[in-house]
């Protein structure tokens, strides 16, 4: 199950909001055992349990895009929409939050600048 979310991030910017989201995925849904593992700067291989499967994916930080990659059991791709619906509206939730704190240094850098 492949599935990209377009945003307009800094590669930095980016990588924080998928560190943030996944401290708050484990904390959330730790009976899942959510794990991601990086491999470069750019790449994470991602893991979680799911009615007694262990799924694995991949995630790839690229110039505005987010890409993953979930590997999903016969038995589990009915629920494959409903896995990428949640997974955009979480990554996008994600990146909002990073956009909202750019937004924010953006003004207090104005501010700081005219006083």
């Amino acid at each position: 199950m492949k599935h990209t979310v377009h945003h307009d991030l800094n590669h930095e910017e980016a990588k924080k909001a998928v560190l943030r989201a996944m401290a708050q995925y484990r904390e959330r849904y730790a009976e899942y055992s959510p794990t991601m593992r990086w491999s470069d700067d750019q790449r994470a291989d991602l893991g979680f349990c799911f009615k007694g499967y262990r799924l694995t994916g991949r995630l790839e930080l690229r110039p505005w895009a987010v890409d993953l990659d979930v590997d999903v059991p016969l038995p589990l791709r009915m629920f494959k929409r409903m896995a990428i619906a949640a997974l955009d509206a979480e990554v996008r939730r994600f990146l909002g939050e990073a956009h909202r704190e750019r937004a924010l240094r953006a003004s207090t850098a104005v501010v700081e600048g005219a006083a």
